[in-house]
């Protein structure tokens, strides 16, 4: 793998990955939160495995991409900038969990360049269809800021917000002692969310260090969080492209509600709900069949 960076027509840094298999068909993924372009050396092997090529990148706020007002039509047009850039005229979209909105806007920018859409695990508008959960009242009455256009403070609050829930965390000194925190603080009721005991060691490190490269600052959840809590300004009906959806069976983490959302907006999208699969488990282990079906044909 490559991790590099490219200044955008704008001005603005994007962090960027480069791996797979060189001479293969292309697939970008938009990572989930609170993640970044390492989410996509969890697919490193499947990749190499599938003969794809991987491309990734941090959203603004996460790692060294730099900020942006949030929007979702906006990581749409850096998505395809970044894949030109990096020698991708046509490519394949994969959205993983919060990174399936931005991977839907890359697919409805372009429906020429983006081949196929997958969303795995991945959630929709979560202020409607998550409204009567109390854990998310603090974060609904931050997007009331933003609704007012108190977007700065919306941001400040955000970061505040997710320095109460992370600091500790990333204060752990080995990537194990993170992962144990990092489950303890997703997992229901003390339950684990993504089996992490079930993934070897060096599965458990890389999602150790693509937490602490997405997280050196807190904006990169503030600029998802909003740009998603947001109304969406993207057009789904724009979305002709074979689309998959792929969920767990055992996803304590997001309820199966948001997979029936995606497949009511884009109605010809196929649905695959994995049994005996939880949220981590939906990517970590069928990322080479994930890949495999996006550039089938390519």
């Amino acid at each position: 793998m490559e991790l590099g960076h490219l200044t955008l027509g704008d001005g603005r840094r994007v962090d960027t990955y480069v791996g797979g298999d060189p001479d293969g068909a292309t697939v970008l993924v938009q990572h989930g939160m609170p993640q970044c372009r390492l989410v996509a050396a969890h697919l490193e092997d499947g990749a190499r495995a599938a003969g794809v090529r991987l491309l990734a990148l941090s959203r603004p706020g996460s790692g060294l991409s730099s900020w942006a007002e949030p929007s979702l039509a906006s990581c749409g047009r850096d998505a395809l900038e970044v894949a030109s850039a990096l020698g991708a005229e046509t490519f394949a979209v994969l959205g993983i969990s919060f990174g399936a909105p931005f991977a839907a806007a890359t697919a409805a920018r372009d429906p020429e360049r983006v081949t196929a859409l997958g969303i795995c695990v991945g959630i929709g508008p979560w202020r409607v269809l998550d409204a009567d959960d109390p854990d998310l009242a603090a974060e609904i009455d931050i997007l009331a800021l933003d609704d007012q256009g108190r977007t700065a403070e919306a941001v400040d609050a955000y970061r505040d917000l997710m320095s109460g829930v992370f600091d500790d965390l990333l204060g752990k000194e080995t990537d194990e002692e993170l992962m144990v925190a990092f489950d303890a603080l997703i997992g229901p009721d003390g339950t684990s969310a993504v089996d992490l005991e079930a993934f070897p060691p060096m599965w458990r490190g890389r999602f150790a260090r693509d937490v602490r490269d997405a997280l050196t600052t807190y904006d990169g959840i503030a600029h998802d969080n909003i740009a998603v809590g947001r109304d969406w300004d993207i057009d789904l009906t724009a979305i002709r492209q074979p689309t998959h959806l792929w969920y767990g069976a055992d996803d304590d983490l997001l309820p199966i509600e948001h997979a029936r959302w995606w497949q009511s907006q884009v109605p010809h999208a196929q649905l695959t709900i994995r049994p005996g699969t939880s949220h981590g488990g939906a990517y970590f282990v069928h990322g080479e069949e994930m890949l495999r079906t996006l550039t089938a044909g390519a």
